[in-house]
C-alpha cells in the first residue's frame, strides 16, 4: 500500500445517521472509549454507540511515531487550552488531550508502564475492592501483544495493542546516560512489568509501536477496519459530534434518578441537537477533563447538574445529585526539564540542522521501519525515591525494606525523563551541536486542583486549576529530582562523555531549585481523579464506587483516568487500557455474557 494514504475513511457516521436509540452509548472515543466499543460490541444481540468530537482520519503523518506526536505533530488530534493561573509557577499553563478517534494515544510519547504493583495494592489497602494488582494484572494483559527482548511471562500475546521495546539505543547520548546510571549506581530494572522487579531503578523503555514501526493508538488497535465492517450492523461510531448533555429521568415517587440518553450535536454545523437513548447503559470516557465538565453542565429534561453545590448555583445550575467530587481533585505529574549540548550525532536535533541526516533517517524509516522516525524519544527512564536523595544530589543504598515491589510505602515519588533533545530556544543553548535531556518529574503528587465549567456552552473548554507544588511533599520530593538529574550529568562527564549545561539550576540549594522549578516546570499531561473511585464519606469524595458506577445514578459508568484515587506513578495509557478492559467485563457480566 502506498505509505501516504489516509485509511479509515468511510467507515463512520454523522449525526444525521444516528439511530434513535442503543443498547450502550459510550461517550469519548478516546483510549477507554475505543477498548468500551470493542469490547462491548462483541456481544451480538447489543448495539453499541462511540461518539467523539474528533475525526477518524489516519493518514501517514499520524501513524508515524514522531509526525504524530503532539510537540512534532501539525496539531490536528490536540485539543488545547489554557489553565488558570499558577501560583506556584507565576503563569498557567497549557492543557493538552487528544482529539480525535484514539484521544491521547493519537499523539502521546508511546511510552507503556503499567506501575509497580504498590500502586494498585494501595488502592486495596484503601478500600477499592477488585482492584488490588493480582486483581489487575490480567487486564493488562489483556489488550496486549508483546513485541520485545524481554520474557514475554508478565506480557499479554494475544490482545489488540502492540508493545514494543528494542534492542541497543537509537541515541548515544541515552546510551551514555545508562553508562552514568550504573556507575552511580543504579539497579537495572530488567523488565518494568515484572511484579517482583525492584520500584527503584533504571529501564529500557517500551512504546506502542506495531510490528511495521506505526504508532498503535486505540483507535488502531481496537477499532482497525475488520471490526468496524463486520460490526457495523451493532456497531455505530459517529465522529465529528459533541456531547453536550446527558439525560436524566428522576422517579417521582422515590426520588431515584437514571441516565437514559445523550444529547449530541454535529461539531461542523448549526445543527439542532438529536436525543438519543441508551436502553442500558452510558458510559463517559471523555478524560479527567471533559468527563467532569459533561457531568457539571445545565442538563434537559430536569433542568439541573450534577456535581460540587457553591459552583453549580454560582453557574446558575439547578442541583439533581450533589456530588462534590466531581471535577475536585485534579493531579498531574509536573515535568521540570534541564538542558545539555552534547555532541551534534547523539542527538535528534542533528536532524533539524543537517538536511542528510533527516534525508538518512526518512529513508530508514520507509525501508525499514526503524531509526529516529519511530519517535523513541525517551528511551529511558529512571524511578527513584525522593527520600534517598541527598542534599547534594547523590542517591544512597536502597534499604533493604524498599525492595518490595508489592509494598505501597515503595512507590517511586520522582522519576527523570531521558531525552534526545531539548529545548533549542534556551539562552545557553548551542544549536550547532547535539541538544539533550535529563528532564525531572514529580510521580506522587499530594497537591490537588480542580475542574470547573468556564460557560454554559459544551463546546467551551472546562476551567481547570492544577495547583501545582501547593504542599510542601511536592516541593521537597522535586527538588530531590533536580539534585538527582545534575548527579546522572555529572557521572556523565566524569566517564569523558562531552556535556556542556544549556539550562540548569544555578546550584543545588531550596532557593534556586525552587526558582529554576518555577521558570521551567511543564505539564506532563497526565491528568487524572477528577471523578475519583472512592466511597461519598471519603474525605476526599468520591464519585463513582468499585464497579465504576456513579453514586446515586443508574444506568451511568466512568472509564477513564478521571476515576483513578489518585495520579499514579506511571505513563498512564497502560492503565487506563486495563481499566477500560476491567469495565467491559464488568458490563458484560451484568449482560450476563463474558468476553
Amino acid at each position: 500500500m502506498w505509505p501516504f494514504n489516509t485509511i479509515h475513511q468511510g467507515s463512520f457516521i454523522s449525526t444525521d445517521d444516528v439511530s434513535a436509540e442503543y443498547d450502550f452509548i459510550i461517550v469519548g472515543g478516546g483510549n477507554a472509549g475505543c477498548v468500551l466499543a470493542r469490547r462491548l460490541s462483541e456481544i451480538p444481540y447489543k448495539t453499541v454507540l462511540l461518539v467523539e468530537r474528533g475525526d477518524g482520519d489516519d493518514s501517514w503523518l499520524d501513524r508515524t511515531p514522531l509526525t504524530s506526536t503532539y510537540h512534532f505533530s501539525n496539531g490536528k488530534h490536540s485539543d488545547v487550552f489554557t489553565s488558570v493561573f499558577e501560583e506556584k509557577l507565576g503563569r498557567p499553563v497549557s492543557c493538552v488531550t487528544g482529539l480525535g478517534l484514539g484521544g491521547s494515544t493519537r499523539i502521546n510519547g508511546m511510552q507503556y508502564t503499567c506501575g509497580v504493583p504498590a500502586e494498585y495494592n494501595s488502592w486495596n489497602r484503601s478500600g477499592r475492592v477488585g482492584w488490588s494488582y493480582n486483581e489487575l494484572k490480567d487486564f493488562f494483559k489483556k489488550s496486549q501483544t508483546w513485541f520485545g527482548p524481554v520474557p514475554q511471562e508478565y506480557h499479554g500475546l494475544n490482545g489488540p495493542l502492540h508493545v514494543q521495546s528494542y534492542e541497543g539505543y537509537n541515541y548515544k547520548c541515552l546510551e551514555m546516560t545508562e553508562t552514568a546510571c550504573r556507575s552511580v549506581p543504579l539497579p537495572s530494572i530488567k523488565d518494568m512489568h515484572s511484579p517482583t522487579a525492584l520500584s527503584i531503578g533504571w529501564n529500557k523503555m517500551q512504546y506502542t509501536i506495531d510490528s511495521s514501526g506505526y504508532r498503535h493508538s486505540a483507535y488502531r488497535a481496537y477499532l482497525p477496519p475488520e471490526i468496524l465492517t463486520s460490526r457495523k450492523d451493532r456497531l455505530h461510531v459517529c465522529t465529528g459530534a459533541l456531547a453536550r448533555k446527558l439525560l436524566f429521568t428522576k422517579d417521582s415517587d422515590n426520588g431515584s434518578i437514571r441516565v437514559h440518553g445523550v444529547e449530541i450535536q454535529g461539531t461542523g454545523s448549526e445543527t439542532a441537537p438529536i436525543s438519543v437513548r441508551a436502553r442500558s447503559e452510558v458510559i463517559l470516557a471523555c478524560g479527567a477533563l471533559r468527563t467532569p465538565q459533561l457531568l457539571l453542565l445545565r442538563q434537559v429534561r430536569i433542568i439541573d447538574g450534577i456535581g460540587p453545590h457553591e459552583h453549580l448555583q454560582e453557574m446558575g445550575v439547578d442541583i439533581v445529585l450533589e456530588l462534590p467530587g466531581v471535577g475536585a481533585h485534579l493531579q498531574d505529574h509536573l515535568i521540570v526539564p534541564t538542558g545539555y549540548n552534547c555532541p551534534l550525532y547523539d542527538s535528534l536535533w542533528a536532524m533539524v540542522v543537517r538536511p542528510m541526516v533527516l534525508i538518512r533517517e526518512f529513508y530508514r524509516y520507509l525501508r525499514y521501519g526503524t531509526g529516529w522516525f519511530l519517535g523513541t524519544i525517551v528511551e529511558l527512564e529512571i524511578f527513584g525515591l525522593s527520600s534517598l536523595v541527598a542534599k547534594d544530589g547523590r542517591i544512597g543504598p536502597i534499604p533493604k525494606e524498599r525492595e518490595d515491589p508489592s509494598d505501597p510505602e515503595n512507590i517511586p515519588d520522582i522519576a527523570i525523563l531521558v531525552s534526545c533533545i531539548s529545548d533549542p530556544q534556551a539562552p545557553g543553548a548551542d544549536r550547532s551541536k547535539g541538544l539533550f535531556g535529563l528532564n525531572a518529574a514529580l510521580l506522587k503528587a499530594t497537591s490537588c486542583g480542580y475542574v470547573r465549567l468556564r460557560s454554559l456552552d459544551p463546546k467551551d473548554a472546562p476551567l481547570c486549576k492544577l495547583n501545582y507544588l501547593s504542599t510542601p511533599e511536592d516541593r521537597n520530593a522535586l527538588r530531590s529530582a533536580l539534585r538527582m538529574t545534575l548527579e546522572i550529568a555529572r557521572n556523565m562527564r566524569a566517564s569523558g562523555y562531552q556535556l556542556t549545561e544549556t539550562h540548569v539550576p544555578i546550584s543545588l540549594e531550596d532557593g534556586d531549585l525552587d526558582a529554576f522549578i518555577r521558570a521551567k516546570g511543564e505539564t506532563m499531561y497526565h491528568y487524572a481523579s477528577t471523578c475519583r473511585m472512592a466511597p461519598l464519606s471519603d474525605p476526599r469524595p468520591g464519585v463513582v464506587d468499585d464497579q465504576l458506577r456513579v453514586h446515586g445514578i443508574a444506568n451511568l459508568r466512568i472509564a477513564d483516568a478521571s476515576i483513578f484515587p489518585s495520579v499514579p506513578a506511571t505513563h498512564p495509557q497502560a492503565l487506563v487500557y486495563a481499566i477500560a478492559e476491567k469495565c467491559a467485563d464488568m458490563v458484560m457480566q451484568g449482560c450476563g455474557s463474558r468476553s
